[in-house]
C-alpha cells in the first residue's frame, strides 16, 4: 500500500467520507511555513482525544476506549519521548484504530492493552501495518515526492518538513521513491 486509494480500500468501511477527506486534507498540503501539519490537530478532527501520559520505557503509545471522545477512543503518547516520536506515535495509533479496532462491542477490552500494565499484546504483522498506515498519511501519492523536488534529499529538511526523525526520512525515501 502506497497510495490514498490502496489505505482507503482497506478502511471503506471503517472510516467516514469526512474522516477520508480529512487525512487526504492532511497529506495533501504542506505547510507554506516549512513546518509539519499538525497531527494532533489530524487525530482530534478525527474524533480522538490526544493525551501524553507517562508510559512505562519501550513503550509510545496506546489506543485505549473513551467514552468522552467523538470516536469513543483516546490516544495515550508518552511523554517522555521526542516530539518526532510523539508524532509518529500518533499516526501509528490511528493506524490501529482504521486497520485493528472492533467498534461493533462498545463492552469490549480496550485494544492491546493488558489488564495488568505491565504487558502489551503484541502482533508483529498489525505492528507493521500501523506503521505503514502512518507512512502512507504523511509520505503517500507524491506527498514525498513534492518534498523531495523542493528541498532534494536533505534528511534533515526532509525531517523538519514532516516532523519526523531522520531515521524515518531514510526509510521513505527507500519506500516511496
Amino acid at each position: 500500500m502506497r497510495t490514498f486509494k490502496q489505505l482507503f480500500a482497506t478502511v471503506r468501511e471503517r472510516a467516514n467520507g469526512d474522516q477520508r477527506k480529512a487525512m487526504r486534507d492532511f497529506n495533501f498540503s504542506q505547510r507554506l511555513d516549512g513546518k509539519a501539519k499538525s497531527v494532533k490537530e489530524l487525530a482530534e478532527n478525527l474524533g480522538f482525544s490526544v493525551t501524553l501520559v507517562s508510559l512505562r520505557r519501550g513503550i509510545s503509545g496506546r489506543l485505549v476506549q473513551d467514552p468522552f471522545s467523538d470516536n469513543g477512543y483516546e490516544i495515550q503518547v508518552n511523554k517522555n519521548q521526542s516530539k518526532e516520536a510523539m508524532r509518529w506515535t500518533v499516526l501509528h495509533e490511528m493506524g490501529h484504530f482504521f486497520l485493528h479496532s472492533d467498534r461493533s462491542d462498545p463492552l469490549a477490552d480496550p485494544l492491546y492493552l493488558d489488564r495488568s500494565d505491565e504487558a502489551f499484546y503484541v502482533d508483529q504483522k498489525q505492528e507493521a501495518e500501523a506503521n505503514h498506515f502512518a507512512a502512507v498519511l504523511l509520505f503517500g501519492d507524491g506527498s514525498l515526492e513534492a518534498a523531495v523536488s523542493l528541498h532534494g534529499k536533505d534528511i534533515r529538511k526532509l525531517a523538519r518538513v514532516f516532523g519526523v526523525s531522520e531515521k524515518t526520512i531514510e526509510i521513505a525515501l527507500k519506500q516511496f521513491l
